[in-house]
């Protein structure tokens, strides 16, 4: 029998989750290239915000996780994240997957939570996004975990012993920064993250990330537990930075394809696509219509979110081949405060489920 290379618990495999001994075997083993030679930074011909932790002692696990491993959870706030829709979404998902695929992952709360899901878990998946700092950054979460902590918990020292000024000074000094070592990419990436305004991720047209300073009064810039428990998850993911279509060109129908692709606005002024400098208009939208198509008469389970604007709608239900639902759902990312309700997201299945338990009928 094929074990799963996630650890999760059924007949046959490994459990879900490593013990503290365990997951401390498992992350000093990383480190080791996957080619040959050592891992290790690049020295700097300057001194660089990012800089600065080579020689600070990985802290522990916090106290709330000392009994027991974090759950492997997003490592990053990202626009249209699915943490709240997880319950939605599983109970619609399909058991005994070979391989999961998205192919716009962008903090990955699905995958994390299939993961650690005995009845859900994939044996294999292969991530990807178009984002190419994301995708460094989970590729250092997954191969240099131990280094990644050491660099942000000496960012998180500095930027909490400062001033209001002092915090604003590094973050911009951080902003400004335009590393090519790959556990830098990630340390500023994941700084930015938590303490840019409202957590947005947002680039120009240079790909040049341009979110302005958040003031948060404590940040948690380092997430021990969760990194390394998202370390243990991505373990033997397969991460890639390529076009949705690329990335899951070899779906086959024992596979499962999540898209969670930048949402169609519903009006002139929710338009946000920012995640890259390249814009995800309709052109792309009726693009990953045809992508979607071609996978399901290969007969390959898939699932779709998107806005639920009329376009979008009349797309799929015309199409008379998919199923159509909305679920509820809240805006967690906005300017403004009472912008951030309820509203309707969309989830398009090219297969029926039986409803509470998640199985795969059949796509006839």
């Amino acid at each position: 029998m094929f074990r799963s290379r996630f650890g999760v618990a059924g007949a046959g495999r490994p459990r879900a989750l490593p013990g503290p001994e365990g997951a401390r075997r498992r992350v000093e083993g990383r480190g080791r290239p996957r080619a040959g030679g050592r891992l290790q930074s690049r020295p700097t011909s300057r001194i660089s915000p990012l800089a600065g932790a080579r020689h600070t002692a990985v802290p522990d696990q916090p106290a709330e996780d000392a009994t027991a491993p974090a759950l492997a959870r997003p490592f990053v706030k990202w626009a249209g994240g699915k943490g709240q829709l997880l319950p939605a979404l599983l109970s619609r998902m399909p058991v005994a997957l070979e391989t999961y695929y998205e192919p716009f992952l962008g903090g990955g709360a699905l995958f994390f939570a299939l993961a650690q899901d005995p009845d859900h878990a994939p044996r294999r998946a292969v991530l990807n996004d178009a984002n190419h700092e994301l995708v460094t950054a989970y590729r250092v979460v997954r191969d240099e975990v131990r280094a990644l902590v050491e660099r942000l918990g000496a960012l998180e020292r500095r930027y909490m012993e400062a001033d209001a000024d002092g915090r604003s000074t590094l973050f911009y000094a951080v902003r400004d920064e335009a590393p090519a070592e790959p556990l830098e990419v990630a340390a500023r990436l994941i700084f930015l993250n938590k303490t840019c305004f409202n957590g947005l991720y947002r680039v120009n047209r240079h790909g040049r990330f341009n979110v302005p300073h958040g003031r948060y009064a404590r940040p948690r810039i380092l997430d021990c537990g969760g990194l390394l428990a998202a370390s243990r998850a991505l373990a033997h993911a397969e991460l890639t930075c390529a076009d949705f279509e690329t990335a899951c060109a070899g779906a086959g129908p024992r596979d499962f394809v999540y898209f969670d692709p930048p949402f169609h606005p519903l009006s002139k002024t929710s338009r946000f696509t920012g995640y890259t400098e390249s814009e995800f208009g309709r052109a792309e939208q009726l693009r990953l219509k045809r992508c979607i198509d071609a996978l399901t008469e290969r007969g390959v389970p898939l699932m779709l979110s998107n806005s639920p604007h009329d376009w979008i709608v009349g797309v799929y239900e015309g199409a008379g081949r998919y199923r159509v639902e909305r679920t509820p759902a809240r805006r967690a990312i906005n300017s403004r405060g009472d912008r951030r309700g309820a509203i309707d997201e969309l989830l398009v299945l090219n297969y029926p489920v039986e409803r509470g338990r998640g199985r795969l009928e059949s796509l006839a």
